[in-house]
């Protein structure tokens, strides 16, 4: 990457020189330096403190449990699906689903396989209208049916 175009990528220090004054790019990031060091002097003095709890949105949640995904830590996964989709996020709700109806064929011992939590999830997603959670919902209603035609989940209520 060139840092002809990003001076802010270079590691130089903010500092008054008399060699600043000869070139356009010093004064440039001079003039950065200066900015932010004002900003963050002035965001730091008047920002109001923040709230001992801060406010983390379903969707945050959703986005933090994607990303435990793909370091492989399966459990914090499930535990940021869970809370996001308790919450209402219909793309937790839908991602739960799958990942309980898989279970250990993708995410190995860390993950069980759980079609009756799974229904639940999937029928909260349909609920709030999401296509994939009926055509999950049908897929799943085909593996759940016991050989006597009984429900396997029919005591939980799916």
């Amino acid at each position: 990457m060139s840092t002809r175009f990003f001076p802010l990528y270079r590691a130089r220090p903010c500092a008054l020189s008399p060699a600043l004054a000869t070139s356009p790019g010093r004064r440039t990031r001079l003039w950065l330096c200066l900015v932010f060091a004002a900003w963050a002097g002035g965001a730091a003095a008047g920002a109001p403190p923040l709230p001992a709890q801060s406010t983390v949105t379903p969707e945050q949640q959703f986005q933090v449990g994607l990303e435990a995904q793909s370091q492989r830590d399966y459990a914090a996964m499930l535990a940021q699906l869970r809370q996001a989709a308790a919450r209402g996020n219909v793309e937790a709700q839908e991602m739960l689903g799958l990942v309980l109806l898989v279970g250990p064929t993708l995410y190995g011992p860390a993950v069980r396989a759980d079609r009756c939590e799974a229904g639940q999830w999937l029928r909260r997603a349909a609920d709030q209208g999401s296509l994939v959670g009926v055509a999950q919902l049908h897929f799943l209603s085909r593996l759940r049916q016991a050989p006597d035609g009984v429900e396997v989940c029919a005591g939980s209520g799916n």
